[in-house]
């Protein structure tokens, strides 16, 4: 099904998936180098998506070789670029703090889609960016702004952030006639070779990976399904129907996802923390077009 209401819940799915990747992956720093992490939760993702083109049985759209010029900058930009910087990150920063600097990207992917798509900025999409932004500065900068330091992981989700931003605009804009089962398992095949080649080269997969426990390896396979898998179908599917500067506006729900985990988890937030949480899903509300007669996703009305 391809009806709104199905787009919007496979885009809030798929935020909640990467939301709790935060988690996992913070989980599982201590144990893994961020390379090796990352290339065995590509490689078990690839398995999963030949597994799922094997039971499809049929004919996918043809593809021109000129295709495979913009889907080698994707899966390296949007699968290698982005998963080295989130697993780096998760080093030196905390689950939460890594995703609220990622809610940054909806305001990323707005300014790329005028820039790339020229797409325009709808005045209650500013707004509810602006909130948002403010929010996450709340957490980088624990609300002394007369002594802003960002810390190294920090520094490291805000490289993510850009790249995943430049991932999500260019798949719209250069790979849109590309279907997003066939697009996802591409990018994703081509970001899990080059995160091996590179992990070989400066790493020792083939003696950490043996050696890490049921339990991160456990950890690994849930980021690879669900928080790659199925996350990447739903969120290409939700760029492809809805633009890339409608579907980013949910991405400000990953922050909201880490939280709740985390709360699970037993972790819990501070006051600066809560707050920019809470600017944060006010900024979510405004940007996609809330009224006070109900919610419509993509409303454009001013």
């Amino acid at each position: 099904m391809n009806s709104p209401l199905s787009i919007w819940l496979m885009v809030i799915a798929s935020t909640f998936f990467w939301g709790s990747n935060f988690n996992a992956g913070h989980a599982i720093a201590g144990d893994v180098t961020p390379l090796t992490a990352a290339a065995e939760r590509f490689l078990i993702a690839v398995i999963l998506f030949l597994l799922l083109r094997a039971a499809q049985r049929k004919a996918e759209s043809q593809l021109h070789w000129r295709d495979g010029l913009v889907l080698l900058p994707l899966g390296i930009i949007g699968v290698f670029g982005f998963n080295y910087a989130f697993f780096t990150a998760l080093h030196t920063t905390s689950a939460l703090n890594a995703a609220l600097i990622m809610a940054l990207s909806p305001m990323l992917s707005l300014l790329f889609s005028v820039w790339l798509l020229k797409s325009r900025i709808q005045l209650f999409q500013c707004i509810g960016i602006l909130i948002a932004f403010i929010g996450v500065t709340l957490v980088i900068t624990g609300g002394n702004f007369g002594l802003v330091h960002i810390a190294l992981g920090d520094a490291w989700m805000i490289g993510a952030c850009i790249v995943w931003s430049l991932y999500t605009v260019g798949s719209k804009k250069y790979a849109g006639h590309i279907p997003s089962l066939q697009l996802a398992r591409w990018t994703v095949s081509i970001g899990a070779v080059a995160l091996t080649a590179v992990a070989l080269l400066q790493e020792q997969p083939l003696i950490d990976v043996p050696a890490l426990s049921w339990q991160t390896h456990g950890i690994l396979f849930y980021m690879a399904s669900f928080g790659t898998v199925f996350a990447y179908i739903f969120w290409l599917k939700g760029v492809h129907f809805l633009g890339p500067d409608k579907s980013a506006i949910a991405f400000n729900l990953v922050p909201v996802s880490t939280l709740i985990v985390s709360v699970i988890l037993g972790s819990y937030p501070n006051q600066i923390q809560l707050l920019g949480m809470l600017l944060v899903l006010v900024g979510v509300v405004i940007s996609s077009g809330w009224r006070s007669s109900g919610w419509r996703p993509g409303h454009k009305k001013i």
